[in-house]
C-alpha cells in the first residue's frame, strides 16, 4: 500500500500529464486539433507562467519556463525542413539536449530571490547569454563538437538512437531531482523533474509539431507544480507537514452527521521548550505530528496551533474513537523523546549548560480531549471543537497524560 502511495506521489501530476500528451498522439483527430493550436500554446502558457511567477513569487518557475521556450524557439528556427544550415541545426539540437536538463537542475538549487532584484536580474541575464555563448562556441569548434557527439550514439527501445553524453546527463539530472524531491518534498523540484523528462521526449521525437506541443506540456507541468506549491503553503503546516488550520476548517464543512473531534496537547511543552531550546521544541512537535499520522480508526490529524493538534474521526462517535486515542497516548508516552545534541539547546548560558542532557531520553506525554458532533452545520462544528477543548483542559487538570470526554 505504502509503495503505491509513494509511486503515485512521484507520478502525479507531471507524469500523468506527460502520459496524457503522449497518448493523444495515438488519436489522429485529437492530435490534429492540438497541433492546430500550437501557435497559441507557447505565448498563452508563457503569460500564465508570468502571472503565477509574479503573484506567488516563484522566480524559478519563470526561469524554467524561459529556458524551455528559448529551446523550443531555437529548435523551430534552425530545425525542420527549412533550416539554412544543417550543421548548425544539429549543433543547436545537441546543445539543447545537454543544457536544458542542466539548467532545470540548477534552478532546483536556487532559492527564491525575486526577478526585479539584483540577483534575479543577474540570473535572467545569465540565461539569455547562454545562446550567445553557444553561438560563439559554434564559430570556433562547431563542426568538431557535432562530430564527436554524433560519434557516441547508443540505441534504446522506443526512442531509438540516443547520444550517450545527453543520456548520461539526463539520467543524472533525473536522479538528482528525484533525490531532492524525496529529501525536501519541494513540489517545484517535482515539476522540474517531469518538465525535464517531457522536454527529453520533445527533443527526441523529431516532429516539429509534436516537439512544440510537448515543450508546451513541459511548461504546463511547471505551472501546475507552482499552483500545487502555493496550495501546500496555504493548507499545510511547514514544520510538521500536517494539514493546517485552514484545511481543518474546510474538512469540518464536509463532515457528516456523526463525527468526533479530538484536541491533542503536548504536556509541559513550554517548560520543555525553555529548558532545551526552540530547535528541540520543533523536533518534538515534528515527532508528535508523525505519530499522530499513525492514529487508527480513520483519524485525520491537523496542526491547530502552537503545541495543539486536532484529530477528526468522520463517522465515529466518542466510544468508537476513544480506544484509538488511548493507543496513541500510550505510544507517545512509551516512545519518549531523545535530545539529539547539545548544540540544539537554547542560546542562553543556562540552556547551554543544560545541553548536557544531550542523548538522554526524556519523558514526553500528551493530553487529549474529545467531543462528539451530531450535525453538519458549521456553527455546531465550531462548538464541538470548543467542547473538545474543554475536555482537554479537564484531562490536564486531572493529571495530564490521559484522554477525557
Amino acid at each position: 500500500m505504502y509503495f503505491w502511495q509513494g509511486f503515485f506521489l512521484y507520478l502525479a501530476p507531471g507524469g500523468l500529464l506527460l502520459a496524457a500528451a503522449l497518448t493523444s498522439f495515438q488519436h489522429e483527430g485529437l492530435a490534429r486539433w492540438l497541433f492546430g493550436i500550437n501557435w497559441l500554446l507557447p505565448p498563452a502558457l508563457g503569460l500564465v507562467a508570468v502571472f503565477f511567477g509574479w503573484r506567488f513569487n516563484r522566480s524559478r518557475l519563470l526561469f524554467g519556463v524561459l529556458v524551455i521556450m528559448v529551446a523550443d524557439l531555437l529548435l523551430r528556427r534552425y530545425g525542420g525542413s527549412a533550416q539554412i544550415d544543417q550543421l548548425l541545426a544539429r549543433y543547436v539540437f545537441h546543445m539543447a539536449l545537454l543544457l536544458l536538463p542542466l539548467n532545470l537542475l540548477l534552478f532546483s538549487f536556487w532559492r527564491e530571490r525575486g526577478i526585479v532584484t539584483g540577483q534575479g536580474l543577474r540570473r535572467f541575464v545569465g540565461i539569455l547569454v547562454q545562446p550567445l555563448l553557444l553561438l560563439g562556441l559554434y564559430g570556433v569548434r562547431g563542426p568538431l563538437i557535432v562530430r564527436q557527439l554524433e560519434g557516441m550514439t547508443v540505441s534504446l527501445p522506443l526512442v531509438g538512437g540516443v547520444f550517450f553524453p545527453a543520456l548520461v546527463v539526463s539520467v543524472l539530472v533525473v536522479v538528482g531531482l528525484s533525490f531532492r524531491f524525496w529529501r525536501y518534498g519541494d513540489l517545484l523540484d517535482h515539476g522540474f523533474l517531469w518538465a525535464m523528462v517531457c522536454s527529453f521526449f520533445a527533443l527526441l521525437i523529431g516532429n516539429s509539431s509534436k516537439q512544440t506541443f510537448l515543450f508546451s506540456v513541459a511548461v504546463l507541468i511547471l505551472i501546475v507544480a507552482a499552483i500545487e506549491a502555493a496550495h501546500r503553503m496555504a493548507f499545510r503546516d511547514e514544520l510538521t507537514g500536517l494539514p493546517a488550520r485552514r484545511a481543518l476548517n474546510e474538512a469540518m464543512l464536509k463532515l457528516g452527521r456523526t463525527y468526533t473531534v479530538a484536541m491533542v496537547d503536548i504536556d509541559f511543552f513550554k517548560k520543555f521548550n525553555d529548558r532545551y531550546g526552540h530547535d528541540v521544541g520543533d523536533q518534538v512537535l515534528a515527532m508528535v505530528a508523525t505519530m499522530l499520522t499513525k492514529v487508527g480508526g480513520g483519524g485525520k490529524p491537523f496542526r491547530y496551533g502552537g503545541e495543539e493538534f486536532t484529530i477528526l474521526f468522520p463517522g465515529k462517535n466518542t466510544k468508537e474513537a476513544q480506544p484509538h486515542l488511548e493507543a496513541l497516548r500510550q505510544a507517545v508516552a512509551e516512545a519518549g523523546f531523545k535530545v539529539r545534541s547539545a548544540g540544539r539547546a537554547g542560546k542562553s548560558q543556562s540552556n547551554r549548560k543544560q545541553g548536557g542532557d544531550s542523548g538522554k531520553k526524556v519523558s514526553l506525554t500528551i493530553s487529549i480531549g474529545l467531543a462528539q458532533g451530531d450535525t453538519a452545520r458549521k456553527t455546531i462544528s465550531q462548538s464541538v471543537i470548543k467542547a473538545a477543548d474543554k475536555a482537554l483542559y479537564r484531562a490536564k487538570e486531572g493529571g495530564r497524560n490521559r484522554v477525557s470526554c
